[in-house]
């Protein structure tokens, strides 16, 4: 079976591997569409539009609460939820435009942003690996990650975030650094904090052009190139989406003040002792887990005893997101031997980089800033774990089962997690015993 698993994603072309990316991508957006309609809104748009507002009746999921009130007032004219940049919002507005204020007007193309998603991360591990298999592999752990499938099926900013953040780290691993600028840009205007993943790939770079160049003046010079290609694109971008916003909207005077009130939001949000933050240990430990995060939960009585769920959005921590810690050491000891042989670990450094600014750069945030942090940040790190791990455990019969019971454990958590459950799946994890 490992043998006929291993033909299956071994051999072929890049057009193959594009073929297998494309039907992975198709699988996991099949089942995002299905579950759009759920929750549906009991109570009228002109009800949830202004508070207080009843999420659960509203049909918002999470974090919906808060933007697609925000978006209705911007459909009015009105300039709302300025914290945060414009894109993702936009795009929320023109699903509404297309389908109608509804769940399909305000999911769709969130939905479709998280998909490609999956496909860009394939991408991405080809490019670093040259390996089908382990492409293959990383696409699907992480399109069968359930927390990220969550969060990239409901109204939120992070997953066209995402979505324009690997295609940006796509681009620049392709060598196309004025395009990648271009992708950032409209990754920052999704959301400010995908500003860590654009850091993670100019300190790749910095690290690449200083194995590669003979003298430190040449490394600064060939990575300040690439700095001015990506950085003044994603800058020049930003600024111009915030200026039409705030000109449209009458917001404020200048893009500049617009990114200065942001900047200064956020970083005055700080929780205080006797808070209970989810600290960013407890998202990768499966010791000390954060507690499982309710986005949006069904639960419907039958008798005193047995209680199931129909529509459960969680966030939790899944196998994959176990494989942290063993990555960043792999990593860590795998770059150290290709160093010493002469060989530049390419995959390996990319990894550290990623994780160094979008996941390890939480802990002095929470633990000595306060500032606040949600376990649900992790989502932009899991991209880069099913890349590297894929990687890593492919090679040898042992570690490829290894990868291959991960992938299944994905699969499960996905299968028995999932947020919608027709009545026949209730029904028949109640009669295996198992809590629906």
């Amino acid at each position: 079976m490992l043998r006929r698993l291993r033909g299956w994603l071994g051999i072929g072309s890049k057009r193959r591997l594009r073929a297998w990316l494309i039907g992975i991508t198709l699988i996991i957006l099949v089942f995002k569409l299905l579950i759009i309609p759920y929750p549906w809104p009991e109570f009228p748009p002109e009800s949830c539009t202004n508070p207080p507002i009843e999420g659960g009746r509203c049909g918002f999921v999470f974090d919906e609460a808060h933007y697609i009130p925000a978006v209705r007032k911007m459909l009015r004219g009105e300039a709302a939820n300025n914290e945060h940049p414009p894109l993702s919002k936009a795009l929320m507005m023109l699903g509404i435009l297309i389908f109608g204020d509804n769940p399909y007007g305000w999911r769709t193309l969130i939905t479709i942003c998280g998909a490609t998603s999956v496909y860009l991360v394939g991408l991405i591990a080809y490019e670093l690996t040259k390996s089908f298999r382990a492409s293959v592999i990383a696409a699907a752990l992480l399109g069968f990650d359930i927390t990220s499938f969550n969060l990239s099926s409901i109204a939120m900013l992070d997953a066209p975030a995402l979505a324009f953040s690997l295609l940006g780290a796509y681009l620049y691993l392709r060598r196309r650094p004025v395009f990648s600028g271009l992708a950032f840009g409209l990754a920052l205007l999704s959301k400010l904090s995908t500003a860590f993943i654009l850091s993670a790939i100019l300190l790749y770079d910095l690290a690449k052009a200083s194995y590669k160049e003979t003298s430190f003046r040449g490394a600064m010079r060939s990575w300040i190139k690439v700095v001015e290609r990506i950085c003044f694109t994603a800058i020049i971008i930003l600024i111009i989406g915030l200026g039409i916003y705030d000109y449209s909207y009458k917001a404020f005077q200048t893009p500049f003040e617009h990114l200065d009130f942001m900047l200064n939001y956020h970083s005055g949000l700080t929780f205080s002792e006797g808070d209970v933050v989810d600290m960013p240990l407890s998202w990768t430990n499966p010791i000390f887990q954060f507690p499982r995060a309710s986005y949006f939960v069904v639960a419907v009585q039958v008798d005193s005893l047995k209680t199931y769920h129909p529509i459960a959005y969680y966030g939790m921590q899944t196998p994959l997101w176990w494989m942290t810690w063993i990555v960043f050491i792999f990593a860590i000891y795998i770059a150290y031997t290709r160093l010493r042989s002469g060989e530049f670990p390419d995959l390996e450094l990319f990894t550290l980089c990623w994780l160094l600014t979008n996941y390890l750069i939480y802990f002095p945030l929470a633990h000595i800033l306060h500032r606040w942090v949600y376990s649900f940040y992790f989502y932009n790190s899991v991209p880069v774990i099913a890349v590297a791990i894929s990687r890593m455990l492919e090679g040898e019969r042992f570690s490829e089962l290894v990868l291959y019971l991960l992938l299944a454990g994905q699969i499960c958590f996905f299968l028995y997690f999932f947020p919608v459950k027709p009545q026949w799946y209730v029904d028949f994890l109640l009669w295996l015993g198992l809590p629906a």
